[in-house]
């Protein structure tokens, strides 16, 4: 399972998130990768997701906005497993 974390510098929001993604992602053994949208090469996202990060896709579809539920994330990734 790919997990794609959406963010930029400075974001007190993605901080959160970004904790959170991570411990859930570790019970699932899911790869998580870390997109920083002001980074040269990421201008569709930074277009995208200007005012909205963090922002979570799980395989390749959009899943949270703004703040990551715990709960709810790990459902998600029990329901790509099995």
């Amino acid at each position: 399972m790919k997990i794609v974390f959406f963010t930029r510098a400075d974001c007190p929001l993605c901080d959160a998130a970004w904790f959170v993604v991570r411990r859930v992602a570790g019970r699932f053994d899911a790869t998580v990768e870390r997109v920083d949208i002001e980074s040269a090469g990421n201008e569709k996202w930074r277009r995208m997701y200007r005012n909205d990060i963090p922002v979570v896709h799980l395989e390749g579809r959009e899943v949270f906005r703004h703040r990551v539920n715990e709960r709810e994330l790990g459902r998600l990734l029990k329901q790509c497993t099995g």
